[in-house]
Formats: C-alpha cells, sequence, structure tokens
C-alpha cells in the first residue's frame, strides 16, 4: 500500500462534492484512517444548496473538523481561497504531510511552498480501483463530468493510463 495512505489526512471540499456527484463521498473514509476536515470547509459544504448536500453531511459527520489556531500564512490567503488555505494550514498545525486537493493552484503551492503530498479526486479513484472497491475508474470519471465537475482531458487520459484503462 501508498504509505501516503497510511496517515491522516486534510480534505477540501472538491473531492468530497465531486466524490458525491458519484455517490462515493465515503471514499476518502475508506482509503485513508481519518479525513480531517477544516471548519471553513465544514461550512461551505453544509451552506450551499446542492443535490449532495445530505450525502455530504452524512459523510462529514464520520471526519474530524478542525478549527485552525494558526494564523494563516500572507501568501496562502493571497493565492488561494479561504478553504484551500486552511487544508494547508491544518497540515502544518497537525503535523501532517497529506492533503485533498483538486484545484491545480492549491496543488501547487501546498507541493512546492510547503512540501506536502498532494492528492486529488482522481486519484483517489485510481487507489480504490487498486483495492479492489471500484471496478473501474472510466465511468466514475465519466459521471463526475456528466455531474459537472471539471476534470481536464490531461488528468482523465493520466488516470486512465494509470489504472490500466
Amino acid at each position: 500500500m501508498n504509505p501516503i495512505f497510511e496517515a491522516p489526512v486534510v480534505c477540501n471540499a472538491g473531492p468530497l462534492i465531486g466524490l458525491a456527484r458519484i455517490n462515493l463521498a465515503w471514499l476518502p473514509l475508506r482509503l485513508f484512517p481519518q479525513v480531517i476536515v477544516p471548519e471553513t470547509v465544514h461550512l461551505e459544504l453544509l451552506v450551499k444548496e446542492s443535490p449532495d448536500r445530505s450525502q455530504l453531511a452524512e459523510i462529514l459527520e464520520q471526519t474530524r473538523i478542525h478549527k485552525c489556531l494558526r494564523k494563516t500564512d500572507a501568501l496562502l490567503s493571497a493565492e488561494l481561497d479561504a478553504g484551500e488555505t486552511d487544508v494547508i494550514t491544518a497540515a502544518l498545525e497537525l503535523g501532517l504531510s497529506c492533503v485533498l486537493l483538486d484545484e491545480k493552484k492549491a496543488r501547487r503551492i501546498a507541493s512546492l511552498a510547503y512540501g506536502l503530498h498532494v492528492k486529488g479526486t482522481a486519484g483517489l479513484l485510481v487507489e480504490a480501483k487498486r483495492r479492489g472497491l471500484i471496478a473501474a475508474v472510466r465511468p466514475q470519471l465519466e459521471g463526475m463530468i456528466r455531474g459537472g465537475y471539471f476534470l481536464g482531458p490531461n488528468l482523465v487520459a493520466a488516470c486512465l493510463d494509470a489504472a490500466n484503462e
């Protein structure tokens, strides 16, 4: 097993929303020993009306909600939204090395500026297939796209290649 999946992870809204679109919002809870959601992300997911709201609320009950105490890094608040900023801040506060982020800029900053391991929704699907939690990645990616979740063609191709599909 990939050692990234052996420790708790801090999760942003995007991966949970994307997975909820295909009724797999539970997936991070099965792949990681603990999923931590910053308070700002928790509120963001529950405040917005969406067809996935009840599924997300149910999943959030099984996560650890974290209120960030550290002063936000100026780079983060200038470049990223509040949820992405708090995901990185929470990981640093808690001494964790892995975050779940989908937005390209946030992924780059988390990785290059803070040395965090970054996983995204598509990568979770590949790992889920490896573990036998889902049969195939392609229909899940297609379902997310049909549900309005943006996944670039290069990312889709790379994930399908990684999943041998």
